[in-house]
């Protein structure tokens, strides 16, 4: 979709859908701004459309029609009118304006995107609520909007042959129309969408990838071209330079698959401006392309979904094409582990102990912990670079879900105020996180009696939370450190109005406002 943005005089221009927000006052419709708007278009051509067909019979008042329509204004409610001009509108409900959120909108736009798209919709208008409307300003208006829109048509089925894989028609056009002295800020708005939608985007894409086509290597094939598009440097350590480094987890868990492990290592800095330094971030992704659980085999039920095991290291490399795109000002680097976690003969074993390349030794009570394995590794490497801050994401345990569920990752760490602010970027971009505690008595339940460390707890209890002390023994007290276990939130098993069945992109835009919020 191509969006832009049109002055209010402009509405009655032609497009083929008009896209009009209808807010509640109490519990009933507020219709003015809408009749207003259908004014412009020509108005209620024959009455509402409650098929693919258009009523025949003759044509009551417009504001009748819209009465008489059972439309409620409930949030994502839709209700689409024939339009005067021969096209049409589609009155979109927002619910009470004073509860109206980031969110409220960015599912408003999907169903109407969803709509125009099944309605072969080529040009299609938005006619923005009047300024004071809603409780924030017209960049954060446009921007969800525009993401809305976007992650709602999101491509799924690329691998389906024939007929089947031919995508609904998006709307080639979208226009948002809103007076002129709004425009800078609705262009803002827009650019920012451009880019966070594009991250989120990619996550989907190669979360949704079969295992056969995303093995460690392709995965940094990936990264590789994504850091060509955008402008950032990318390298990719093999099996013998992971060696050099001694990483034992990383190489441990990839050891039982033909598929060798690898980490790719993405930078993106700007020109220093004036004496101020960069801020120097690091995100770990964990990028487990298939896990099978290892010797420590998972249960058949539900392993085709391990393919999105990879889900953190598809969020980090959204949010560095955001951060790219964004042209944030940062010292970024991206460190994604790479790895397949199956089981044959060389497959490490429960009981084996691996030397990490922090040189601390780990013994490997169950191979289906993995994933901190190879981010114990990728932490110590990203430490080496001193960075400010250190965030990673996993989809680290199912203890996780069984806390949180699916609405909600799981935040840990060492600093409060990194913490508070990817709770506040979760807020604004409804990748939602609840914080959870690491201390000491977790700590040192990691704390092995033939090891140094090992890779389990002691039972069940607070799994997310020993995993993620685990890994704060591979980072030091005084780096600011946040970790998101987001096993809950990296796939959806049924679609929402922002995004079909599958990947979900969680992540990706969520640490990139988090990294806009630290350069601010």
């Amino acid at each position: 979709m191509r969006f832009s943005v049109a002055d209010s005089r402009l509405a009655a221009t032609a497009a083929d859908l008009v896209v009009i927000p209808v807010f509640q006052a109490g519990d009933a419709p507020d219709f003015a701004a809408a009749l207003a708007a259908l004014a412009r278009c020509g108005g209620v051509a024959a009455g509402v459309r409650s098929g693919g067909r258009r009523a025949r019979k003759a044509t009551p008042a417009p504001a009748d029609v819209l009465a008489g329509s059972g439309f409620t204004a409930k949030a994502e409610a839709l209700l689409p009118v024939a339009r005067g001009d021969g096209g049409w509108a589609l009155l979109v409900g927002m619910g009470p304006a004073d509860k109206v959120g980031l969110e409220t909108v960015r599912r408003a736009a999907g169903r109407s995107a969803a709509r125009a798209a099944d309605m072969k919709i080529a040009r299609l208008q938005i006619a923005l609520p009047a300024p004071g409307v809603l409780p924030f300003d017209d960049t954060a208006l446009a921007r969800c909007w525009a993401e809305g829109a976007e992650l709602a048509l999101s491509p799924v089925g690329a691998l389906k042959s024939g007929k089947a894989a031919r995508q609904p028609a998006t709307p080639a056009r979208v226009t948002l129309v809103g007076a002129g002295n709004r425009h800078a800020a609705l262009r803002l708005g827009l650019t920012e969408a451009s880019a966070f939608s594009a991250g989120c985007l990619l996550a989907r894409e190669l979360v949704n990838l079969p295992p056969n086509l995303l093995t460690p290597a392709a995965l940094a094939r990936h990264a590789r071209a994504m850091s060509r598009r955008e402008g950032l440097t990318c390298r990719v350590l093999g099996p013998a330079r992971l060696r050099q480094l001694r990483m034992g987890g990383l190489l441990g868990v990839g050891q039982g698959s033909p598929n060798p492990p690898q980490l790719i290592e993405i930078h993106w800095r700007l020109p220093r401006r004036g004496r101020k330094p960069l801020p120097k971030v690091t995100l770990v992704g964990k990028g487990i392309t298939f896990d099978a659980g290892g010797i420590s085999l998972k249960p058949a039920a539900g392993m085709e979904l391990m393919k999105s095991d990879m889900g953190g290291a598809a969020a980090v490399l959204g949010a560095a094409l955001i951060a790219a795109r964004l042209r944030l000002p940062l010292d970024l680097t991206v460190i994604v582990p790479t790895a397949e976690n199956m089981p044959d003969g060389r497959a490490v074993r429960p009981s084996d102990i691996v030397t990490m390349a922090s040189g601390q030794t780990v013994e490997i009570l169950n191979t289906d912990a993995e994933g901190r394995l190879i981010l114990a590794d990728a932490l110590w490497y990203a430490a080496r670079g001193k960075p400010d801050h250190i965030i990673d994401a996993a989809t680290l345990t199912g203890a996780c879900v069984v806390a949180l569920g699916n609405h909600f990752a799981g935040l840990m760490g060492n600093s409060a105020e990194l913490m508070d602010t990817l709770s506040q970027a979760g807020g604004e971009t409804f990748e939602r996180v609840w914080q959870l505690p690491v201390i000491q008595e977790h700590r040192d339940e990691m704390v092995g009696s033939l090891s140094d460390l090992k890779n389990l707890g002691d039972g069940r209890d607070g799994g997310a939370l020993t995993a993620a002390a685990f890994l704060s023994h591979f980072v030091a007290d005084e780096t600011p450190w946040a970790h998101l276990d987001i096993a809950g939130v990296a796939w959806a098993a049924k679609p929402t109005a922002t995004c079909p069945r599958g990947a979900t992109g969680f992540g990706a835009r969520l640490i990139a406002r988090a990294l806009q919020i630290l350069v601010d």
